[in-house]
């Protein structure tokens, strides 16, 4: 790679930001690609491309790309969670559970990988495995109303009624609607 392809890979990763900050997507993405035609190495433009493209659900090519920003930087635990976010989303979940275990693993303190891991546990049938999930990621954000409503269906669904209303009571302290979700 030249300096001048260095140079024009920053220039069209900046314009993109500059077309996201517009709300222009499409924009955006002509200008990453360009900035990766330059350098395809360049992990940042990788990574927003793959963000964009799954927000514009484009899950084929948002995969491609979570997985090339892989290839380059492995320990990349961001780019893996949001991998594994995809991956759930399009039903995929045993790849995802593999991208979730692979971030908590290396970063035991990420929440959301905990509850991505335990959401997809539970879609499995997995429910033991889902609730040890759901429970790490309420004990890392206690505030988290949506992993103690999962984690309350989940105690339902194997019986711990005790359990369940144990964690009613703990999300309805701080967040009473989502609590009324979880006894209906």
């Amino acid at each position: 790679m030249t300096r001048h392809d260095f140079l024009y890979s920053r220039l069209h990763y900046f314009a993109a930001i500059a077309w996201m900050y517009l709300n222009r997507e499409s924009a955006a993405v002509a200008q990453y690609r360009k900035a990766i035609a330059r350098d395809a190495r360049y992990v940042k433009a990788w990574r927003n491309l793959a963000f964009v493209l799954a927000h514009r659900k484009d899950v084929g090519a948002a995969l491609d790309a979570y997985r090339r920003v892989l290839a380059i930087a492995p320990d990349d635990h961001a780019t893996r969670f949001n991998l594994g976010f995809v991956l759930h989303e399009s039903g995929q979940f045993d790849a995802a559970i593999a991208e979730f275990e692979h971030v908590v693993k290396s970063a035991p303190s990420h929440d959301r990988a905990w509850y991505g891991l335990g959401l997809c546990r539970d879609h499995l049938g997995q429910t033991e495995q889902a609730i040890d999930a759901l429970k790490q990621a309420t004990r890392l954000q206690y505030f988290n109303p949506h992993a103690g409503y999962h984690l309350a269906l989940a105690y339902h669904k194997l019986g711990r009624h005790d359990d369940a209303q144990a964690e009613y009571e703990r999300v309805k302290s701080f967040d009473p609607k989502c609590a009324n979700q979880i006894s209906r």
